[in-house]
């Protein structure tokens, strides 16, 4: 049952006291069917440089806000801690996270590499396939127009393209050094390679970010970085958002 109180502060002209009211009221409900709602008060759904930089960005498609904020607040340790080194991305669809952690950065002299098909996924192989009740991948999911990409990041001169499969195009960086690595392609194939030529290329200090670690639906994600730091010495550290982060020695 609706408390008249939680009613009347849903309607109040307050609006801290509104949002609150709400928060509840929505929580209670979702509840019932095992599902979670951020806290109205957290800080960054609060702050006003991320509500920013999310009306920039505009309606444009892309990850959801609090994994926009967990890439921007480790873009700027990197940036903060002077962290040495290229940044890159191993799937950018739209380019929603690569406007937050360039906007994070704020470094135009510091390069940033961008690797995506633009056919949306390959194949999906045994290690992908989800369990009981999540719909599986299928190949060409989740494809986007190069030209879309490039248009919503056009504000970034130090961001280059790199269209192809992932590894074909790798080689093309094989000389350079990285402070941060963002793998966001959903499959156990492209992100094992990922892993494979980024890691030796790692800074001292950098980090490793997955998009997919934590979701049902990427099973091979979370299987490829766990094989691929099981007898090395960093530790995969589950976000509760659904990513991971590495951070390398």
């Amino acid at each position: 049952m609706v408390s008249i109180r939680n009613f009347l502060k849903r309607h109040s002209s307050d609006p801290v006291r509104r949002r609150k009211a709400l928060n509840k009221y929505f929580e209670r409900r979702v509840r019932r069917h095992d599902l979670h709602l951020y806290k109205a008060h957290l800080n960054w759904t609060l702050s006003d440089e991320l509500g920013e930089l999310h009306r920039e960005w505009g309606d444009m498609p892309g990850i959801p806000p609090d994994r926009c904020y967990f890439l921007h607040a480790m873009a700027r340790l990197i940036g903060d801690r002077q962290v040495p080194g290229d940044t890159a991305e191993c799937g950018v669809r739209f380019g929603k996270s690569t406007f937050f952690l360039l906007k994070a950065l704020n470094d135009p002299g510091r390069a940033h590499h961008v690797f995506d098909s633009f056919a949306g996924l390959s194949e999906a192989g045994a290690a992908d396939q989800p369990m009981a009740g999540i719909k599986a991948w299928q190949q060409g999911d989740i494809s986007v127009e190069e030209q879309q990409a490039r248009s919503n990041l056009a504000r970034f001169p130090n961001c280059s393209f790199y269209k192809g499969w992932i590894p074909e195009r790798f080689g093309e960086v094989a000389e350079r050094r990285f402070a941060l690595v963002h793998i966001d392609v959903d499959l156990y194939e492209p992100t094992r390679d990922a892993l494979a030529f980024f890691h030796p290329r790692m800074s001292p200090g950098g980090a490793i970010i997955c998009d997919d670690y934590g979701f049902a639906s990427c099973p091979g994600a979370k299987a490829a970085f766990d094989e691929f730091f099981q007898n090395r010495p960093e530790y995969v550290v589950p976000i509760p958002t659904g990513q991971c982060l590495v951070l390398v020695p």
